[in-house]
């Protein structure tokens, strides 16, 4: 079952749809579709007040949002399997807390997009706001499973307090990328800001484009060539192609083991 919602108009004032997940609406008819109340600022209204409905066949739970806008918050929040497909920009917490399942964003994304996600996929075609994986405020525990794939560039403290799964950046990135990482990789294809790692006590950061340079709390341990990571002794490891300045850190912690991979033909001045 495939649940279309194509967003009638512009909204001003943001809605949260943590409620309409593509498990929970199967089996349901339009009409209790549009029925179902969602939260928006201080008061609540109906799905059919901001979405026209329709449903299609499809082998797996499904939902597609067209038209769709930032002002659309907590989209697939707490989703364990299905699909959901997104034709245009979303708003904040976007995959948070999912489990399982996949989010693709066919737009750019706002903030915290797959805060403390456990499991699934998170496809972002176009950019993506800060905090991407991360932690909720206050929080220790950002991501720890699952993948995130951002085709376009990201904000500030992507993967903060990471501790499993993956996020694959393709552009640029900002400061403080993996700041308090406890485990997990992520992969950057552009280039970093700066203050790469900040804090990680494990965990693998790998750079194919610039940085500035690296902290100072971070221990230079020499070139190595096409690296497979492994974060627990008994994993297979993660084999990355190209050679790399290998750094480790971060030693303002005790005993660390964060691993940063920086590409050496982009970084000549890190050697």
């Amino acid at each position: 079952m495939e649940v279309i919602l194509k967003l009638k108009e512009d909204i001003i004032i943001p809605v949260e749809l943590d409620a309409l997940l593509p498990e929970k609406m199967e089996g349901m008819d339009v009409e209790e579709i549009k029925d179902i109340e969602i939260p928006q600022g201080r008061t609540t209204v109906k799905v059919g007040d901001l979405f026209d409905v329709e449903i299609e066949e499809s082998d797996i739970p499904r939902m597609t949002i067209k038209n769709s806008s930032f002002k659309l918050k907590r989209v697939g929040e707490g989703m364990t399997t299905g699909e959901i497909v997104i034709e245009g920009d979303v708003g904040m917490h976007l995959g948070a807390d999912m489990k399982g399942g996949r989010i693709v964003v066919n737009g750019n994304v706002d903030n915290w997009a797959g805060q403390g996600m456990k499991g699934g996929e998170l496809i972002i075609k176009g950019n993506a706001r800060d905090y991407v994986g991360s932690a909720y405020r206050g929080g220790y525990k950002g991501m720890s499973g699952g993948l995130i794939v951002v085709e376009g560039n990201a904000g500030h403290e992507i993967g903060e307090h990471i501790h499993g799964g993956m996020i694959y950046i393709k552009g640029d990135v900002g400061y403080f990328t993996g700041i308090h990482a406890k485990g997990g990789i992520i992969k950057i294809d552009g280039d970093v800001l700066g203050r790469l790692g900040a804090e990680m006590i494990k965990g693998a950061i790998v750079v194919k484009g610039r940085v500035p340079e690296v902290l100072p709390s971070f221990k230079y341990e020499g070139i190595v060539e096409n690296p497979v990571i492994k974060l627990k002794k008994k994993e297979e490891g993660v084999r990355i192609e190209g050679v790399y300045h290998m750094f480790t850190g971060d030693y303002v912690n005790k005993k660390p083991k964060g691993q940063l991979y920086i590409s050496v033909d982009r970084n000549p001045h890190l050697g």
